[in-house]
């Protein structure tokens, strides 16, 4: 997102009375998240998955963001290697459909469906909360975090025991959905990071990432350049007669005009895509022949 944009964006968000908040953080952070942790989901119901509608991301302190899923939802804190920590929150429906498929290996919500998760559906759930924090931050040790650096620090329902954050600092919240590709909801997902874990992720997608397709780039094109080539040259054509062809004899010289081979071509010897083609003029160098490029055609 441009300076520019930001800042108009920003203006206007005041105006309206919102905190504008980093808004270079947040930007497309919950397609981000969203896009990471559908393989979770994948590997949880045994069915290819994909992002489902996503909120657009948002500012705010963490008491405040949570506040309307107490007693409400399945929340679990979490911290990973870098001392960072975030939360996530399965609404009622995904921690139920969670519950089933773990229980049952079933889908469907019970009728009558609760309107709160118990502490058994909490922890039939878990392994769904912890396997979506490892797909969203195990990235990279590029951004802080590496294999095996998301730990579960608690979970519950209540907001009050998940403040990690001091009075005046605000967590970037992210919401998105989850669906198969029949589109079935499967459900949704809420992340609430703090700012130090953000930017690390924002690192990652923003340098770590392009950083390392260029170098792949550099390192294909550097093997390409010392792979080796077969090339081929015809020093002369001419034409002569059937009978001169079934005449020759081994040990025979044939002579060939020196306006012959004053040019010489070389084209790949297997048909490719590319239209490569050197053109030259044979001599001498240094006792030896020798043949100077005089073009390259593509």
């Amino acid at each position: 997102m441009s300076d520019d944009k930001n800042s108009i964006i920003k203006k206007k968000m005041a105006m309206a009375g919102r905190d504008p908040g980093p808004l270079h953080l947040i930007a497309d952070l919950s397609a981000r998240m969203g896009g990471a942790a559908v393989g979770a989901f994948t590997e949880y119901f045994g069915e290819k998955c994909q992002p489902g509608p996503a909120e657009t991301a948002s500012f705010a302190a963490l008491g405040d963001a949570l506040a309307p899923f107490a007693s409400t939802s399945a929340i679990y804190h979490f911290r990973h290697i870098t001392g960072g920590d975030f939360v996530i929150v399965l609404d009622t429906d995904t921690s139920l459909r969670a519950a089933g498929w773990s229980l049952s290996g079933t889908r469907e919500l019970p009728e009558p469906k609760p309107e709160t998760v118990s502490a058994i559906d909490r922890r039939l759930a878990k392994r769904l909360a912890i396997r979506t924090a490892e797909q969203i931050f195990e990235k990279s040790d590029k951004a802080g975090v590496v294999k095996g650096g998301v730990e579960l620090i608690a979970s519950g329902d209540d907001p009050r025991r998940f403040d990690f954050t001091a009075a005046d600092q605000k967590v970037v919240c992210v919401q998105y959905g989850v669906e198969t590709l029949e589109a079935e909801s499967l459900g949704a997902i809420r992340i609430f990071a703090a700012e130090p874990l953000t930017v690390a992720m924002r690192d990652y997608y923003d340098k770590t990432i392009p950083l390392a397709a260029q170098q792949w780039k550099r390192d294909l094109m550097m093997l390409a350049a010392l792979s080796p080539v077969e090339m081929r040259t015809a020093l002369a054509e001419q034409d002569i007669t059937l009978g001169q062809l079934m005449n020759l004899q081994p040990g025979q010289v044939i002579d060939l005009a020196m306006a012959s081979i004053d040019e010489v071509k070389v084209r790949p010897v297997l048909q490719t895509e590319s239209k490569l083609e050197l053109t030259g003029a044979l001599g001498n160098r240094d006792g030896a022949r020798a043949l100077k490029i005089n073009a390259i055609g593509f």
